[in-house]
């Protein structure tokens, strides 16, 4: 009777272990998933096969921040709006420009929209939100103005 109670009692001990353990892979297979979902790099690759220059560089950044906001399906396209077409004639003035409007509202002090509970669900609900600053013109801390207008594309 004796031996029984203690295979019992190291059987249930051994059940809960691996049923935490197993809960604990789960949980981070599934915290891990939103990591891989945002494509930014993967879509400028597949559009841009030639070597990044230093404005597009800029413009990969800003996107990079901006789909950090985003928590649905539909992202900033990166392939689209960091290409050498839709960048020709940009300077890298105005792709910082982008790059600091993007990261002050994804660094904002009261809402920042990176975080789960500020996210929003499509790019082109955060452009309309949070980067509704970013698609006008914007002046910069130098005190210089730039049209950001059509900048971000989803």
């Amino acid at each position: 009777m004796k031996m029984n109670k203690k295979s019992f009692k190291s059987g249930l001990v051994g059940t809960s272990l691996a049923l935490l353990l197993l809960t604990g892979i789960v949980g981070c297979t599934e915290s891990g998933a939103k990591k891989e979902d945002n494509p930014t790099a993967l879509l400028y690759l597949v559009n841009n096969s030639a070597g990044v220059n230093d404005v597009q560089r800029l413009c990969i950044a800003a996107y990079t921040a901006a789909n950090s906001c985003v928590g649905g399906k539909e992202y900033f396209n990166a392939g689209t709006g960091c290409s050498l077409v839709k960048l020709e004639g940009k300077t890298t003035d105005d792709l910082t420009a982008l790059k600091d409007c993007v990261l002050s509202k994804v660094s904002d002090p009261i809402q920042p929209c990176n975080l789960p509970q500020f996210t929003y669900g499509l790019a082109q609900q955060a452009l309309a939100g949070a980067f509704a600053a970013c698609n006008k013109a914007y002046t910069t801390t130098a005190g210089a103005t730039v049209d950001l207008t059509g900048y971000l594309v989803y």
